[in-house]
Order: C-alpha cells, then sequence, then structure tokens
C-alpha cells in the first residue's frame, strides 16, 4: 500500500527554502509494509499528484507549528510556521476525506487534523496551562478513555514520548472528534473521527518509545479499523 506521507518546511528564512523528512518516518512505515510516497509542500495539484502515484493513505508528520490564522488566533507563541505546508496539508486532508483514505496523523499531525475539523491549539502549554506536564522531552503517561481502544489494546495506562510545546487541549477539540486518551493536565493524546478512518496521536510512534509494542498494536488496530467496527 503506498501512502502519502508529509514534510517539513524550511521556507521563511532560509536563503534556499527545502523540504525535509526525518529518516526514522521512512524506516517506520517500511516497517509496517507501507511505501511511503514524499509530498512536497506546496506542490501543485495534490490530488492529482496522489492519483497519479496510486496512494490509498496518509501520514500527516510532525515538525513545526500550525499558524494560528487557521484557527482564529494571533501568532503569541507560535514557531517554525509555514502557510505553505498548512494549505498543502490541508488539500491533502480535504482528498483523504473525500476519498475515504485512512489517515495516521503525528504530533504537529494531529494538531493540524483537530485545526481542519474546526479545533483550535494551546500554543505554548507551559505559559497557558496551569500545572502542566513537561511535554517538550522525556516521557509521561497517557489515559485512555475510549473502550474501543481500551479493548484493542487491554491496557488502559501507558508510557509515550513526547515533543512538544503546542497541543489540543481537552476544551479546545474539534466538534465532532472522539478524544481517546489525555494527559493528567488535560492535554489530548489521542483523537479519531468516528464515521472516517481517520486517527491522531501527540507522541513519536516513530522514535524511540517506552512502549513501543503498545504503539504498533494501536497502529495496526487502526489500519484494520477496529476502531470503526
Amino acid at each position: 500500500m503506498r501512502v502519502a506521507v508529509t514534510m517539513s518546511a524550511e521556507h521563511e528564512d532560509a536563503r534556499y527554502p527545502y523540504d525535509f523528512l526525518r529518516h526514522n518516518y521512512i524506516v517506520y512505515l517500511q516497517n509496517l509494509g507501507f511505501v511511503p510516497v514524499l509530498v512536497p509542500n506546496g506542490i501543485q495539484n495534490p490530488e492529482d499528484y496522489l492519483t497519479s502515484l496510486g496512494v490509498e493513505g496518509l501520514v500527516l508528520t510532525g515538525g513545526g507549528d500550525v499558524d494560528p490564522a487557521r484557527y482564529g488566533q494571533e501568532n503569541t507563541a507560535s514557531n517554525e510556521i509555514s502557510p505553505m505546508r498548512d494549505e498543502t496539508e490541508f488539500r491533502l486532508m480535504q482528498c483523504a476525506v473525500d476519498r475515504h483514505f485512512p489517515v495516521l496523523a503525528i504530533c504537529r499531525g494531529m494538531q493540524f487534523m483537530n485545526v481542519f475539523f474546526g479545533g483550535s491549539l494551546i500554543q505554548d502549554i507551559p505559559t497557558q496551562v496551569n500545572a502542566a506536564l513537561d511535554h517538550r522531552t522525556g516521557t509521561h503517561s497517557i489515559h485512555v478513555l475510549d473502550s474501543r481502544i481500551e479493548q484493542a489494546l487491554g491496557i488502559r495506562v501507558w508510557d509515550v514520548n513526547t515533543y512538544h510545546h503546542q497541543g489540543v487541549h481537552t476544551t479546545t477539540v474539534a466538534p465532532g472528534l472522539d478524544i481517546f486518551a489525555t494527559t493528567e493536565d488535560n492535554i489530548v493524546e489521542g483523537i479519531l473521527h468516528p464515521a472516517y478512518p481517520i486517527i491522531g496521536v501527540q507522541w513519536h510512534p516513530e522514535r524511540p518509545s517506552p512502549s513501543p509494542e503498545i504503539d504498533l498494536q494501536l497502529i495496526r488496530s487502526f489500519l484494520d479499523k477496529a476502531f470503526w467496527k
């Protein structure tokens, strides 16, 4: 199965703008049996690009922040913004919804997924969330709220890695999306769409993980569409 994979953008301050993707995404997706197809930011007609390459799924990767203008806020703490990337990913998401492609959204990808469906973000968790955990580095526990996930995995609490300063709060989730995991400070760690095969995780399953077997089981259950049966 070929899957479209989005890329980070270094456009605003670079003398020679470029897109890039960390190699661990490629390794992880290939180990899952996928053929990754990289999507350049700013490509014309991304819908036709997916069709011409026989793509049947989408992975929204991490890196950088979503432009706050996308969710009706001024920029107070966002950085590494790329409007070009945001527009490319918006069109890819719309294409995935129209074609009922499975979508796996990772870290920033989950945040963008939430914005796409009408939610907003906390621009800087350390300064905007009371008693916030350290979400920038290390690991922390997540708590499953969705019985479908708990049944599929056979576990309710596990540890994940963490690499972000922005996030989705339980109060900023898009209408219609289901929260399936949170942290103790009410930052959302997992969301899914109840009608489409679209799931987002705030952590990085493709990076070294304290719970790699659980991460893999979650993604395989998603690929089997276990949460939509």
